[in-house]
């Protein structure tokens, strides 16, 4: 072809849609086919999932190394007196059948003593090892080696660093708790005196949680202090989440870090809930990076206490465990004869033999069973210890142990009466606790058992070896210690020291491994690039650069009256406040100000919220702390940002943070000031290099001074993105620096292109897809295109609805108005929530029923009338700004608006206004930043205009910018445009009106994409890539934002756009508008999805049953599921087709599943898959037609189109598939499917409302006979059509079935006609099945089917088939 073209791009988590046109917006075609479409493919999961399974596994694989090495160093001593004792062991789990000793026995088979003997003498193995601590007399060495192996096993957490006293030292953990809380929070106490009396406290056991906070806050009273009662409320809310919490109570999280609600996931939790550590923790990591160390020293806190419960005075957990065994043993006696005796046999066995939810069998997960016992489910403490305590309650006074019974009510916890070995608060014991019975046990043991002091060649003695087995732990900088895969690109960077090959051991690995060089790899695999300047290593978060940076982009924005501050205020702002308080609220900027400025009020303050959420943290804490003398000289700043990088690397590991200091600056720091050092915690990083900040110059195209970023934001009031705009040569200058650097790509590849750049998984699948789209285009039309558009969705998925009700929110806030709001409060009553989506009664409320702008009363019923005199205004104009949000948004008077110049109020309104805006701001019904602009004084600016046009069209996205970039080395001589969402999504609506429906179909991604090039050009081509130098050559223009479309739009000789008129609802006709609304009409667009192989787990994670009929796969290799157990659900590969004999001596064909695990053996196995279906599939005589058929592949069925996606878990007998094709309806039907979307997506359950839904029982009937049309047609082969079942039940839809039902029925229809991979629907209410419409087809009828395969290129442009 070789033509000018452009190329419109939409491109989402999980769709690209792609649109080819010519200069005047006509689709090109090729090969018959108009070149627009959509490319679908599944999102790219996170890797936090799949990082927590293969940390699980870790763990046990690690912890089975450690048994392994101590069964070494223990078998010559064993195989002395029992040459098959670890040889049982090892095979315990076994049935006697498939051991290779046949004794009953695992552990001891002398015939004076064995197991009966053994758990007779240790009913636990804590009793074990307590009398190895004990006891000095010899014993068994296999006795040793059993209670060395458990604490090997179970060592405990290494949290805490130190020696045992520091561990079971309250102080240590209080401390560092309290010096972070005033750091961090200005947590001010008198914690320090209060110490002694605070641990007394936390361990009163007579104490109930609550209590125990309220005297922990008394004796922290800060009432007495100098601060202010906002402060001292503050104190007190500190207090009483951090004390709620390490009582295990549940703790506002939200409130103790002044964080907007619902921004957790889980904003209130406590440390005693099953999935903190892996749920809860590792979701507040990831949403608040810079608090986390917080929760972790709340956790250490919370960890003594449970710790001190445990132990319960005792030196050894030992001794504490077997007291805890003592003490259930005889309470449980105890308990038994009292319900024994109380309630009879009946109540006795149901709570004390039956295995169910309530029974004690239930709470400690073991039950007898023909006097064996069995493990059975775990359930909740609580409900046994509910039916108990129910029990107790009703044992009167004259009963019998009525005394006893009151003593077991008073405890606070069931765990207190009957508690266990294992429960989760085992969790909190510290590895130095078991590391001290290893000790002693080991040390007892080697007066009696020679070999534990025997030494090899490098003079290590066995019993050293066997604790640094406990010890050890690989250092998180060496990484992986395997390197066999190194060559394969896997995660390892372990540098071995020259000459040193040999197998790396825990006792060993400092000889063996280079600490120094793998440690520097490490920090260089650690360390993020910058957004904007390629390979350039980003800043630690709190580095004095950054934080500088950080605070200056958000005081740069501070205004007085609606105008910025000046340069030498904002910079005073910064000396005397930022560098001095770690944390700068509204209160204090006012305070400073008000120095110069004695009538300043807080509403005159703008541009931030109610405090500044940046700070100077890092220079504080040296300034202070180690530096008194200040960070002035380059030499420190150089050492002080060096440190900083060290901690945010190393995190909690002060002991190689000391080791790096000390290496790299001797002698610069004494040890006190080292040790201060350490104490500090840095996490995050930044997004922007050193060489950003300070490296690269930049011009004010207006002034001519030059200055780099850091500068340009100390010496102007400019943030970031206002240096990165037109005005400035800044991002020219990037684009420079990028360009030496970025070698000329010479291979379009997924690892030359994409693997490399610092976006998520998520991204980069779509980026991918993306490329081989525009390259594929590009082959097809001989040539890169002109231009190319962007438009790029925001991660996460679509906006979320408001969850909020505006109804509650306004009931709220009337209840706490002091005025006389009742009548306002009446009315809200009679309107339901859904009637406040109108923008008008919204307003009326929010503004008590007045005008905004000369404060007259509105009248309700007039307001809600067609010819209302009452109408929205613009506070901003429309003209100049795009804002339709609340914030942008009041209700006035028609004649007092239609005066309202084109520009901000007048001052008269102001003037008169003010004080009702005020108390509104005050109550709450407005926001600052709407007071703001009502109080605006002054004209925009010429920086403001230009800005407010920038934000329309000026992506600032790193995601964006990433594909842009991308796109741009690739097309050298191309135009990248960005295209925001939001102006396609404004143009759809007005003057288009075209909106989309996602539940329709998915072409609405490929209608974005050819909208993206039509609104993408005109804003191109009006206001160029740069609208500051557009405003400064027509700032004297008329021009409006609102009414682009309006005018002709020209660049050079050619038209680009030829205006519109809009009629009395704003939309547009004539002119080039009505060549785009026909294309838009077209539902011809070109439907491909992405094919690929499974490779994630390999079968369902959870085991199963072997009384389950859908076991497949054995636990381990050799084990017979039927026996052990095993999985199911083995994860599926691709596909194949095969030819097999059939029952009857017939050739049968058939679609089956490759297994991932069959699949990984293929490499070295070319017969695996052969061997796979003979011998678990039981096929005779098999021939692979057709190796491989990816998932998704699209396949016609009978001629029905479908793609193939699974198989059934029931046996594998069924190909699951899912519909590939996109269903088109009329204008009218396909407005009813929009408009029972949008009722549905609002999430409410009120009645369907005709006036506001817009939504008829005729219009519902109709859109059911064309959908009943639609399976009779183009869906007749479709499996499972529920033709029949609608056919015969539309007399039911039509007139028994309500309005809402009618809408719900057919939102879940549309279901079944959807291409998505789920592909079921409940049709219930029309008496079908509630699991209807799922496309399984039994493989024998799949064979004897029509099967043809299509292969389609990304674009679908070319494709061939192949029938099967």
């Amino acid at each position: 072809m070789n033509k000018n073209y452009y190329l419109g791009l939409d491109i989402g988590t999980n769709s690209v849609g792609w649109a080819v046109t010519d200069e005047n917006y006509n689709l090109c075609r090729f090969r018959g086919k108009d070149m627009w479409g959509i490319r679908l493919f599944e999102s790219a999961e996170p890797a936090s999932d799949r990082r927590l399974k293969r940390s699980g596994r870790r763990r046990l694989r690690r912890r089975n190394q450690r048994i392994k090495l101590l069964q070494e160093i223990f078998a010559k001593e064993i195989s002395n007196i029992d040459e098959t004792f670890f040889i049982r062991l090892n095979e315990s789990k076994l049935h006697m059948d498939d051991k290779s000793v046949k004794e009953k026995h695992p552990l001891f088979i002398d015939e004076a003593y064995n197991d009966v003997h053994y758990y007779g003498e240790y009913p636990t193995i804590y009793h074990l090892r307590k009398e190895l601590i004990v006891n000095e007399e010899p014993h068994d060495a296999r006795l040793v080696y059993l209670a060395i192996h458990h604490i090997l096993k179970t060592r405990g957490h290494f949290l805490i660093e130190g020696n045992l006293g520091e561990a079971k030292d309250f102080n240590i953990a209080f401390d560092k708790l309290c010096y972070a809380l005033k750091e961090d929070l200005g947590w001010e106490n008198n914690a320090e005196n209060a110490k002694e009396q605070i641990k007394n406290i936390l361990t009163d056991k007579n104490k109930v949680k609550s209590d125990k906070v309220k005297e922990i806050k008394e004796c922290l009273n800060t009432n007495d202090s100098i601060l202010s009662k906002t402060e001292i409320k503050r104190q007190n809310i500190i207090t009483d989440i951090i004390f709620k919490l390490i009582v295990g109570n549940k703790g506002d999280i939200e409130k103790l870090f002044a964080l907007e609600k619902k921004s957790l996931t889980k904003g209130s939790f406590s440390f005693a809930e099953s999935n903190y550590e892996e749920d809860v923790r590792p979701d507040m990591e990831a949403e608040i990076p810079n608090f986390i160390h917080i929760i972790d020293l709340i956790k250490g806190v919370y960890d003594w206490r449970v710790l001190v419960e445990i132990l319960q005075g005792e030196d050894y957990i030992s001794n504490a465990k077997v007291s805890q065994y003592e003490k259930h043993k005889n309470n449980l006696k105890n308990i038994k004869k009292l319900i024994h005796e109380n309630f009879g046999r009946e109540v006795y066995k149901n709570l004390f033999v039956d295995n169910n939810n309530k029974s004690y069998s239930g709470y400690i997960g073991a039950a007898n069973k023909n006097c064996k016992k069995i493990t059975v489910k775990k359930n909740s403490k609580d409900d046994f210890f509910k039916e108990l305590r129910k029990k107790l309650e009703e044992i009167e006074e004259d009963g019998y142990g009525y005394v006893m019974a009151q003593e077991l009510l008073e405890a606070e916890k069931i765990e207190d009466i009957l508690p266990l070995q294992r429960s989760k608060s085992n969790g909190v014991i510290p590895n130095q606790i078991h590391k001290a019975e290893l000790v002693k046990i080991l040390d007892n043991a080697a007066k009696y058992m020679p070999f534990l002091n025997e030494k090899d060649s490098d003079g290590i003695s066995n019993k050293e070896k066997i604790i640094s087995i406990f010890e050890f732990r690989i250092p998180y900088f060496i990484g992986p210690l395997s390197d066999r895969h190194r060559k394969q690109g896997s995660h390892n960077w372990m540098v071995r020291k020259d000459g040193e090959n040999g197998r790396i051991y825990p006792w060993n690995i400092k000889k063996i491994v280079d600490y120094n060089k793998s440690n520097e790899a490490f920090i260089q695999r650690m360390t993020n690039k910058c957004t904007y300047l390629v390979g350039e290593d980003v800043l630690p978060k709190n580095s004095l650069l950054y934080s500088k940076y950080m605070v200056l982009n958000e005081l740069n924005n501070l205004k007085i009256r609606g105008n910025k501050v000046s340069v030498k205020i904002k910079q005073n702002l910064y000396n005397d406040l930022f560098k001095n308080r770690a944390k700068v609220t509204g209160k204090m900027v006012l305070e400073y100000l008000k120095k110069d400025l004695p009538d300043l009020q807080k509403e005159d303050l703008s541009g931030f919220d109610s405090d500044f959420h940046t700070s100077l943290k890092s220079y504080m804490d040296f300034k202070k702390q180690i530096f008194p003398e200040g960070l002035d000289k380059s030499e420190t700043q150089n050492m002080v940002e060096d440190i900083i990088r060290w901690i945010t690397i190393y995190g909690d590991d002060s002991k190689m943070i000391k080791r790096v200091i000390e290496k790299e600056y001797p002698d610069k720091l004494t040890e006190e000031q080292l040790k201060k050092v350490c104490r500090f915690r840095y996490s995050g990083w930044g997004n922007f290099s050193k060489k950003f900040l300070k490296g690269i110059e930049g011009t004010d195209v207006d002034t001519g001074e030059t200055f780099n970023l850091i500068s340009a934001m100390w010496q102007t009031n400019e943030n970031l993105m206002q240096l990165l705009s037109g005005r400035f040569t800044f991002t020219e200058e990037i684009e420079r620096e990028n360009n030496k650097v970025t070698e000329k790509i010479e291979k379009i590849s997924y690892e030359e292109l994409v693997d490399t750049m610092y976006v998520s998984p998520i991204t980069k699948r779509a980026i991918w897809q993306t490329i081989q789209i525009s390259e594929e285009i590009k082959k097809v039309m001989g040539c890169p295109p002109e231009k190319i558009f962007v438009e790029m969705a925001r991660g996460g998925g679509e906006k979320g609805n408001r969850t909020v009700s505006r109804k509650k929110t306004l009931a709220e806030l009337y209840k706490s108005c002091k005025a006389d709001v009742r009548y306002l409060a009446e009315k809200l009553n009679e309107f339901e929530d859904r009637d406040l989506n109108s923008m008008k009664l919204y307003l009326y409320f929010t503004q008590l029923g007045k005008c905004m702008y000369t404060g007259e009363a509105i009248d309700l019923d007039e307001l809600m009338k067609k010819n209302s005199r009452w109408d929205r205004d613009h506070i901003y104009p429309q003209s100049k700004i795009k804002d339709d949000s609340i914030d942008n948004l009041v209700l006035v008077n028609k004649t007092v608006n239609s005066h309202k110049s084109n520009d901000i109020l007048d001052g008269e309104i102001q003037n008169k206004m003010v004080g009702y805006w005020k108390s509104l701001l005050e109550k709450g019904f407005i926001s600052k930043k709407k007071y703001d602009r009502l109080t605006r004084k002054g004209e925009f600016s010429e920086e403001e205009l230009a800005g407010f046009i920038s934000r329309q069209i000026v992506e600032t996205r790193q995601s964006s910018k990433a594909v842009a970039e991308l796109l741009k080395r690739i097309n050298e001589d191309t135009e990248i445009v960005y295209v925001k969402a939001a102006l396609a999504s404004n143009f759809r609506k007005k003057p288009l009106n075209m909106l989309k429906s996602r539940r329709l179909n998915d072409y609405h991604h490929g209608k974005d994409a050819y909208l993206n090039i039509v609104v993408g050009n005109v804003y191109n081509a009006k206001f160029t890539s740069n609208p500051i130098h557009w405003f400064k050559r027509n700032k004297n223009t008329n021009y409006s934002l609102n009414k682009i479309f309006n005018f002709d739009i020209k660049r050079g000789d050619k038209v680009i756009w030829e205006k519109c008129t809009e009629d009395e609802d704003g939309i547009g006709h004539g002119g080039t508008i009505d060549r785009v609304r026909e294309i838009m009409g077209q539902d011809n667009l070109l439907y491909t999805e992405y094919t690929f192989c499974g490779k994630g787990e390999i079968f369902n994670a959870n085991p199963i049953s072997k009384d389950n009929k859908n076991i497949n796969i054995s636990l381990k290799s050799g084990l017979d599921p039927r026996k052990y157990g095993g999985y199911n659900g083995a994860g599926t590969s691709y596909f194949a087709q095969i030819e097999f004999d059939g029952k009857k001596g017939e050739r049968v064909k058939n679609i089956i599943g490759v297994p991932i695990y069959i699949a990984n053996q293929l490499s070295h196995n070319r017969k695996a898959f052969e061997d796979y279906c003979k011998e678990v599939k039981g096929f005779k005589n098999v021939k692979i037609l057709v190796p491989k058929i990816k998932k998704n592949t699209l396949m016609l069925i009978d001629g029905f189109p479908m793609r193939i996606r699974g198989e059934g878990s029931r046996g594998g007998e069924k190909a699951l598939f899912k519909v590939s094709l996109q269903l088109r309806l009329d204008k009218e039907n396909a407005e009813i499917v929009r408009l029972v979307e949008k009722y549905f997506e609002k999430n409410q359950r009120e009645p369907i409302n005709e006036k506001i839904d817009k939504i008829t029982n005729e219009g519902l009937n109709s859109l059911y006979n064309k959908l009943l049309v639609k399976f009779k047609s183009a869906y007749l082969n479709r499996p499972a059509n529920p033709f029949a079942l609608m056919e015969n039940k539309k007399e039911l839809f039509k007139n028994q079935l309500s309005i809402e039902e009618k809408a719900e029925c057919i939102y879940k229809l549309l279901g079944a006609l959807r291409c998505d991979a789920q592909t079921v629907v409940d049709l219930t209410s029309i008496g079908g099945a509630g699991q209807a419409c799922a496309i399984g087809i039994n493989k024998n009828t799949l064979g004897k089917s029509k099967v043809e395969i299509i292969n389609q290129s990304v674009t679908g442009l070319f494709e061939n088939r192949k029938e099967i």
